[in-house]
């Protein structure tokens, strides 16, 4: 399982070379990303885990729960506000 506990590498900036259209970005990280985002489901506010290309894959009551959800899953969770 990839450790994401350490605070200076979760820092560095990612060096792309070359040219990215817009479909070529969405496909960055789909094996490694996990977005987390708060939605509304059958009128309750919980949290939405969501891959690269948007579609969703999982949910949780609360916001570390998804976080734990997406880690054990061996993806990387990025709070999207």
């Amino acid at each position: 399982m990839t450790r994401y506990d350490d605070p200076a590498a979760d820092n560095v900036p990612i060096d792309l070379n070359g040219t990215f259209s817009n479909s070529d970005l969405i496909y960055l990280g789909l094996d490694e990303l996990a977005y987390v985002k708060q939605i509304v489901e059958d009128g309750e506010n919980i949290f939405g885990i969501f891959s690269a290309d948007g579609e969703q894959i999982g949910m949780a009551s609360e916001f570390e729960l998804a976080r734990a959800m997406a880690i054990q899953s061996d993806l990387y969770p990025v709070n999207v506000h």
